[in-house]
This record gives C-alpha cells, sequence and structure tokens, in this order.
C-alpha cells in the first residue's frame, strides 16, 4: 500500500523536473563547459587584427599594388601557451588543493624555456616568437578543430582607402568575436564567455619583460550568472620549474590588472608603463651545461670563423695603412714596410683559406634546431567581489608574500603591483658585468688569440701570441667557472 502511494509523488516530481525551464538548464551546462585557454603568437588575434584590400573590378594589377601593405594574412592555427610543436601537454590540472574558487585555470602545460637555432650560427633566444597572449573562455568545439574557412576577414570598404587609417571601416557581416577567433582557429560554440589580450615587451638586452593590457571583451563573467555584477579581474601567467620539487619553484610571475569590469564590459587597451617589469628567467646551470655540451663543437667551428673574419679585416686596415706608408716612406724604411706587408699578405691568404675550411665543416653539422630547460606555464583568470580580495588572491596564485599586497590596500592597483618587484628583477639595460656577458667577451678573445697563434707559423712574435693565448684561455675558462661550465683545455 505504501509503495503504491509514493509512486504518484515520483511521478509527480518527473513531471516537474521535466518542466524547468530549458534556459536555466542550458545555463548550467553551457558553464560546466566553459574552458579557459591561452594562445600566444607575435600578433593579437583580436587587437591585431588586419585589414583585407579588396579585389579591384577592373582587375588593374597598378591598383592593387598600391594598397599591397594593407594586405593581411591568415594566421594559422595559434597553440595553446606557445607553439604547437614546442609543447608536450601535461595531463594534471590545478591540484584540488591549489585551486581556487574564483579562479579559473588553464590547462597547466610543460615547454622548454629555451630553444637554440643554427641557422646561421647558434643562436640561443627565449623558445617561440613572443608577441601576444590571447585568453579565450569559452566552450570550444572538440579537437581536431578546424574552423579557419568559417573566418569572414575584415575587408576594406573601398570608401575608407582614401582617409586616415583611424577612420577605416569594414563591410563584412560578421564582425564578432567568435568570427576574428577563427583567424586564429580557435573554435568555439556558440559565445564566448570572455577574451583577454596581453602584449609582452621585453627590454632591450632581452633580460626584463613585462605584460600590458591589450584590450578585453567580457560577454559575461565567469564566476556568477547576475547580468548586473562586477568583479575586480586580474589575470596571471606563471612559470615555474617542474624538476623542483612537489612544491614547484616559481621562476617568474606576470599579471595584468583592468579593473572592475562586468557582464559587456570592452576594451581597447591601456597605454602605459604601469605594469612592472620582471626579469626573464635565465638559463639554470644544469640547462646551461646541457647546452654547452649538445653544441660545443658548433660553438667552436663558430668562434673560429667569427675570429677569422675579424682577422681577415684587420688585416685589410693593416695592407692599407702600409701602402699609405710605403708611399711616404724612403727608401730604406720602404723595403722593411714592403718586407711586413708581405708577411700581412701571406698570413692573410692562410687565414682566408682557413675560414673557407672552417665554413665549410659548420655546414657539414647537425643544425636542427634543440630545447633546452623545461618548465610548466600556468595562466588563470580571477575575479573578485573587490580590490583587497584581488590582491590577496594575486598574492596567493603567484607565490608572493601576501602582506606585500595587503599592507596597501588603500594605495592604487598600478602601484602596489609595481612594488611587487624587487629591484633584481628589474632589468632593462645591458649589465657589462653580466656573467653571461664575460662569457661572450673572453670567448671572442680567446678565439682571436687561438687564430693568431696558429697562423703566426715562423713570425719572431710567435712566443707572444701563444703567451696571448694561454692569457685568453685563463679568462674565458674562469667566466665558464662562474656559470657552472667546464672549463676548456
Amino acid at each position: 500500500m505504501n509503495n503504491l502511494a509514493v509512486r504518484p509523488a515520483i511521478v509527480a516530481l518527473s513531471l516537474c523536473l521535466l518542466r524547468m525551464p530549458a534556459g536555466y538548464a542550458a545555463r548550467d551546462t553551457a558553464h560546466d563547459a566553459i574552458e579557459v585557454r591561452a594562445f600566444v603568437n607575435d600578433a593579437c588575434v583580436i587587437a591585431d587584427e588586419p585589414y583585407f584590400v579588396p579585389v579591384a573590378a577592373n582587375g588593374d594589377a597598378a591598383d592593387q599594388a598600391k594598397f599591397l601593405p594593407l594586405l593581411g594574412i591568415v594566421i594559422g592555427k595559434l597553440a595553446e601557451l606557445f607553439i604547437n610543436h614546442e609543447i608536450q601537454a601535461s595531463a594534471d590540472r590545478m591540484k584540488s588543493g591549489a585551486a581556487r574558487k574564483d579562479t579559473h585555470y588553464a590547462v597547466r602545460k610543460q615547454m622548454n624555456l629555451y630553444r637554440v637555432d643554427f641557422q646561421p650560427a647558434p643562436d640561443l633566444n627565449i623558445n617561440a616568437k613572443l608577441g601576444c597572449m590571447t585568453i579565450v573562455a569559452a566552450s570550444f568545439r572538440p579537437e581536431p578543430a578546424d574552423c579557419t574557412a568559417d573566418y569572414v576577414p575584415k575587408e576594406l570598404t573601398r570608401e575608407s582607402m582614401g582617409v586616415p587609417q583611424n577612420q577605416w571601416k569594414t563591410s563584412r557581416a560578421d564582425d564578432s568575436i567568435e568570427n576574428q577567433l577563427r583567424r586564429a582557429n580557435v573554435c568555439v560554440t556558440g559565445k564566448a564567455r570572455a577574451v583577454y589580450e596581453s602584449r609582452f615587451e621585453f627590454s632591450k638586452d632581452g633580460t626584463a619583460y613585462r605584460l600590458t593590457d591589450a584590450g578585453y571583451h567580457i560577454e559575461s563573467l565567469l564566476t556568477t550568472q547576475d547580468k548586473g555584477a562586477s568583479r575586480t579581474t586580474i589575470y596571471t601567467l606563471k612559470i615555474s620549474d617542474p624538476a623542483a620539487s612537489d612544491q614547484q619553484e616559481v621562476l617568474s610571475s606576470a599579471w595584468v590588472d583592468i579593473g572592475t569590469v562586468s557582464a559587456g564590459s570592452h576594451s581597447g587597451g591601456v597605454k602605459g608603463d604601469a605594469t612592472p617589469w620582471l626579469r626573464v628567467p635565465p638559463m639554470s646551470i644544469e640547462a646551461r651545461r646541457n647546452y654547452d655540451g649538445k653544441t660545443k663543437i658548433h660553438q667552436e667551428v663558430i668562434g673560429q670563423i667569427a675570429a677569422l673574419e675579424r682577422a681577415l679585416t684587420r688585416n685589410q686596415r693593416v695592407l692599407a695603412s702600409l701602402d699609405e706608408r710605403i708611399a711616404r716612406a724612403g727608401s730604406d724604411v720602404a723595403e722593411g714596410l714592403r718586407q711586413e706587408r708581405l708577411r700581412v699578405v701571406v698570413q692573410n691568404q692562410a687565414q682566408a683559406a682557413e675560414l673557407d675550411a672552417r665554413n665549410g665543416e659548420y655546414q657539414d653539422l647537425p643544425r636542427a634546431p634543440l630545447e633546452f630547460m623545461p618548465v610548466t606555464i600556468e595562466v588563470a583568470v580571477t575575479e573578485t567581489e573587490s580590490e583587497k580580495k584581488a590582491r590577496l588572491a594575486l598574492a596567493d596564485i603567484i607565490g608572493k608574500n601576501s602582506n606585500t599586497f595587503a599592507s596597501a590596500v588603500g594605495g592604487a592597483a598600478t602601484s602596489l603591483l609595481s612594488k611587487s618587484a624587487s629591484a633584481a628583477d628589474i632589468k632593462t639595460e645591458s649589465d657589462p658585468a653580466d656573467s653571461a656577458n664575460d662569457l661572450v667577451r673572453t670567448k671572442d678573445l680567446y678565439f682571436d688569440a687561438l687564430i693568431d697563434a696558429q697562423t703566426r707559423t715562423s713570425d719572431p712574435a710567435r712566443e707572444d701570441s701563444q703567451h696571448r693565448l694561454i692569457v685568453a684561455r685563463d679568462e674565458y675558462n674562469q667566466a665558464r667557472r662562474s656559470l657552472g661550465l667546464e672549463p676548456i683545455k
């Protein structure tokens, strides 16, 4: 009897659930499907979208050539967090204990921070061409996805061709953020919840960087469905050493504070120098040793090539000077100068032949790019209810001392964040005393001395050149030891 009584209640409850508003269910599903993905390339996807020039109706080639600089090139697929072939996805996400409820994290990735290319000579740089980071919060199409064919270009209207660039207009029908993302093969389902872009800026010597706001488009907040709500929003980029320990060592953290935003907020970016400079993580001792070991032969050969080129340049200057002196000198002095000129000519020929041999040797060496120093990359977007909570969240996410942020709650966010970087982290100009610069300087001196000693076969100054070689080798080895490298013999 009791079962019979319960059955109608279950049926009634089921009918109520079936009648639940479809929009509510859809919002929950969409909310659960939202992901945050980060993409980096040499240009911004949204802020730097190029104009396309319409094809001339009369096919006038000269008319098209006039507007050729305006032509945009469709970018290939941008990889999540730097470049696709340079990254291996890490299976784990943020540990549950470290994840914040007010923060959305991109999947953690591992990449090698440094890369060496061998064309035309060994060139060690930060891996990938970093220009702009685009963070997209949306539901994404399942991989593999390709939506570039659906991209509608930003075609320039003919009326805009004769006016300044800031007055240009497009004639396309679909000017949505979703369409602009397709240019980079970022394929979303429905509306993108939010898109944030920031530019990478590097110091002249490449030792410091910072992120600057390049604009944002917020369709709806990530932490609430309330259309009238507002949140203080920051996003962060964290680079960590995955090999350090379970508590990964943070090598560098960058951030952008876009202030208080709400659903429907848009911005074209903020210009200024409020964002702090941060030191680019230098190569670890282990990575530098690995680099030195794998490129040892390349460095030796290219070092000799560079030294031979410098020697040939000096020889030409010496010969030109001797010719002037011979023309002005008396017969006795002129004869001695001619003998010196002959010695320099013979040395020049020997060094030119050696240069040809070394160039051929370098061409025969393997020159496939190599990568060094694995790091973990992490991107996060945080929305908080107040500026104070935003600062504390930033301290928590990037691992800084929270007291640094909490102690100046009344100050402007930009000035507070600028103070969070210590003086050692800020380096915008070259430092002549830097160990890496010492290595380059002493290396050049060593190879100059080596080439000079090798090409002075019968010169009376051969003994002096051998002494200079010993001194230069000692200085070069001292610079190598300061960086944890093995000395050369």
